[in-house]
């Protein structure tokens, strides 16, 4: 991997020569669409990357920001050139938007003073001219920032990234780790929910309503806590897919329940509605991504409550029904050693005063006897110690 700083060069552009990134990574989902250059520049294009970074991003906090201090050069923009002399945004999108709107490069702008207007006229950038200069740039840079966490992604997009990333440059677990600030066993993690995310949009009766706020419980499935679950629906890493079709399903399946109380359809099965898909996703089995700790507790240690969730009892009636049944047994073990105790006890009484002669008789064996009565004494002190006024 050659480094990024030597593809970097400082320049300083004109704002009107900085293009918004309408294939923005905050914008990615699973259905998204991919913009080429020769559209950047088209007016809808921008007004649209606009919108969703002003509805989404926070982007009014930020102009009110600048329209008192002036634009910072504290982190310069990433940039790549897309058109003549023309440079389209790979980090610092929400900077640039809010630029945009103060100085009047969009409709609404308002009137600022003339020292804050100068900081806007020519941003300081970096001009990234290394070989993944396409539209991936943005993701490498924007991920450098983001997927540790300056302003978060939403966790699909630092997903693609990471799986992006080692498909395109031949990265191992542990190498995109290390490039993002992560373990191998953490990118793994991330990497494996996001195939696992695939497989059931692809594969599942509900795949169809399956979104990225999804993903995370896809994610948290290879957690070490939820070892079980995983292993369960037969994780199969060469392939990096579930074995067992019909567990995937039944799991996709309490995310999305497609039948009501009642036996009806929730969610029409070939033209859901937004709001069928919201009611369902509000029924969901599982609330959280802890929840998934939970089952794989009961699918290790509490099979009778992992069957009865799974023949449709409430997660939380489940699971604490097998936390219960568990602390009983517990205690119940507790009390069984104790009966055990004091019945060896009462053996060890009985043998003593019917020890046999041939004993009593014999020297060596009076002699190892002695021994173990002895310390038996020793032991009887210190119990009765316990018993003594202080």
């Amino acid at each position: 991997m050659s480094s990024l700083a030597a593809d970097l060069t400082p320049k300083d552009i004109p704002l009107s020569k900085i293009y918004l990134d309408p294939n923005n990574p905050r914008f990615v989902g699973s259905d998204w669409s991919f913009i080429p250059d020769d559209e950047i520049m088209n007016l809808p294009v921008q007004q649209a990357a606009r919108r969703r970074l002003i509805d989404h991003h926070d982007v009014d906090k930020l102009r009110l920001v600048m329209q008192s201090n002036g634009f910072l050069p504290i982190d310069r923009v990433v940039v790549r050139q897309f058109d003549d002399d023309n440079y389209v945004v790979l980090e610092g999108n929400r900077r640039i938007c809010a630029a945009k709107d103060i100085t009047g490069h969009h409709d609404d702008g308002e009137q600022i003073s003339e020292d804050i207007m100068g900081t806007f006229q020519n941003i300081s950038c970096l001009v990234y001219e290394g070989r993944n200069s396409g539209q991936n740039a943005a993701w490498i840079f924007q991920g450098l920032r983001h997927v540790s966490g300056i302003s978060d992604w939403p966790a699909y997009n630092k997903a693609k990234l990471l799986v992006d990333r080692m498909e395109e440059d031949g990265l191992s677990l542990t190498e995109v780790g290390k490039s993002f600030g992560l373990s191998a066993h953490g990118a793994g993690q991330w990497v494996r929910g996001y195939f696992a995310f695939m497989q059931a949009k692809d594969e599942t009766d509900v795949g169809r309503y399956i979104d990225e706020k999804v993903y995370p419980f896809f994610q948290e499935v290879f957690g070490r806590s939820s070892i079980q679950l995983k292993d369960w629906m037969r994780w199969d890493d060469a392939e990096k897919k579930f074995k067992d079709g019909a567990a995937l399903n039944e799991f996709a399946g309490w995310l999305f329940p497609v039948e009501d109380e009642g036996g009806d359809a929730a969610v029409d099965p070939k033209d859901p509605t937004k709001a069928q898909v919201e009611a369902a996703w509000s029924n969901r089995r599982i609330i959280k991504r802890d929840n998934l700790r939970e089952i794989s507790y009961m699918i290790h240690d509490a099979p009778k409550q992992w069957m009865a969730f799974r023949s449709g009892t409430d997660l939380d009636k489940a699971y604490n029904t097998a936390v219960y049944n568990q602390i009983e047994e517990s205690r119940s073990g507790e009390r069984s050693a104790e009966e055990i105790f004091y019945k060896s006890l009462e053996g060890a009484l009985r043998e003593l005063n019917e020890t046999p002669f041939s004993i009593l008789s014999d020297s060596d064996k009076r002699r190892r006897l002695l021994e173990l009565t002895g310390a038996l004494t020793e032991v009887i002190e210190k119990v009765e110690a316990f018993n003594r006024p202080e």
